[in-house]
């Protein structure tokens, strides 16, 4: 098994990556609420950044260059994220090869929830899937390779790292809702290419 789950950033580093991601990401790639094929809209607003994004509308999931309301090029990937992969890099959580091309940032205010999904829209399938929570806590619900196999709650606190790499990436995962707080942001980091 190779999923990592590491109480890594103090609340000053969280500080600072909320920091960022309000000043050098959100005026450049402002938080949009995604829809799914069928029109309805997703429980919770995102946004990304680095070189390409994940959207999914009418038209389906996929990576684009450009933002889907702004029409320009994502915001680039923040220097405390990139100072993150490095560290993560150096620590061998994640292979030294790893090339961080995209952040998805959700925003979940009570009540929101993702539901059970495999991070399959990517061309790689075998880079780690890093994800990082800020904010309030909030239940991570981590399943298998199928989609009914049983399904493990995991509380995820502020500053936590959650990495799925190997056999475990392409485990179905979803997000149950927050358990104390106004609101959480959770940054998921890809390699797509």
């Amino acid at each position: 098994m190779t999923i990592h789950h590491l109480p890594l950033l103090t609340k000053t580093a969280q500080h600072t990556l909320i920091r960022e991601i309000q000043t050098l990401v959100l005026p450049e790639s402002p938080l949009f609420t995604p829809t799914m094929k069928s029109g309805a809209k997703f429980h919770y607003q995102m946004t990304c950044c680095g070189e390409t994004g994940w959207i999914s509308d009418t038209l389906g999931y996929r990576y684009t260059t450009l933002h889907p309301i702004t029409g320009k090029p994502w915001a680039s990937l923040t220097p405390s994220l990139l100072t993150l992969i490095d560290y993560l890099k150096l620590q061998g959580y994640i292979p030294a090869n790893y090339q961080a091309q995209t952040c998805l940032i959700n925003k979940y205010l009570p009540g929101n929830k993702l539901g059970l999904h495999q991070d399959n829209s990517e061309r790689n399938l075998t880079a780690p899937i890093i994800s990082i929570s800020l904010g309030a806590s909030g239940i991570f619900q981590l399943g298998g390779l199928n989609r009914h196999d049983p399904i493990e709650e995991i509380t995820l606190q502020p500053g936590d790292i959650f990495i799925m790499g190997e056999d475990d990436r392409l485990r179905f995962h979803g997000f149950k809702g927050i358990l104390n707080g106004k609101k959480r942001v959770n940054l998921t980091i890809r390699q797509v290419y």
